[in-house]
């Protein structure tokens, strides 16, 4: 897959506060894709937080590192220790550090109070992060409905976050169209992964205020 549109995007246009959805399909291995090549790339530029819902990202690690070996296999487990985890509902984390675990909720002012004390501790951390990538929020949604989606945006919306990139990984096979058409409407750029390559389908451009 070429990859320097994503990284026109994603490394290049992408600012502190942005929000960012890499759609993929059911079928589609994302592991490669996430693991091989956009977190590496990302831990190089600055520190990166994985929220990982229901230990998605660590299946998602556990696909791909199987698929490695000699030198990558040591270099990758050697870079994905500097990565910091907040894990969401059971699951292992078998890459980087846990320094957060949260049991999902689907009512808005709980997850909210979660949410907040998230965001606490990333600002606190010694290094803090310039992205943060979640894996399993299509699953998070998937299970809690409407409830899910209301939690989110109410959170989101409530305590907006101006210190980092987020990159989420969305599983569309496992949302309803109306609530992936949610995520992307608040989403500063969007795109799609598959087999057939990388697809903009939301970018995020500045608007030229005609010198004013």
């Amino acid at each position: 897959m070429d990859t320097s549109t994503l990284k026109k995007y994603l490394l290049g246009k992408a600012n502190r506060g942005d929000s960012v959805l890499i759609e993929y399909e059911s079928t589609y291995p994302v592991e490669g894709f996430s693991w091989g090549f956009l977190i590496p790339a990302l831990l190089e530029r600055n520190g990166v937080v994985v929220a990982d819902f229901f230990g998605v990202g660590d299946l998602l690690f556990r696909n791909y590192i199987r698929r490695v070996s000699g030198r990558e296999y040591s270099r990758t487990i050697e870079l994905m220790r500097n990565i910091k985890v907040v894990k969401i509902g059971p699951g292992s984390a078998s890459y980087g550090g846990v320094f957060e675990e949260i049991t999902p909720t689907y009512e808005p002012s709980t997850f909210l109070k979660n949410y907040h004390t998230i965001i606490s501790k990333m600002s606190r951390l010694p290094s803090k992060p310039e992205y943060v990538v979640t894996f399993g929020l299509g699953h998070y949604i998937h299970f809690g409905d409407d409830d899910a989606i209301r939690s989110l945006i109410t959170a989101v919306s409530t305590i907006p976050t101006e210190d980092w990139v987020g990159v989420h990984f969305i599983n569309e096979g496992v949302m309803r169209r109306e609530h992936l058409a949610m995520l992307e409407g608040i989403s500063s750029m969007v795109f799609h992964v598959s087999e057939r390559g990388l697809k903009v389908k939301k970018e995020g451009e500045s608007i030229d205020q005609g010198g004013r």
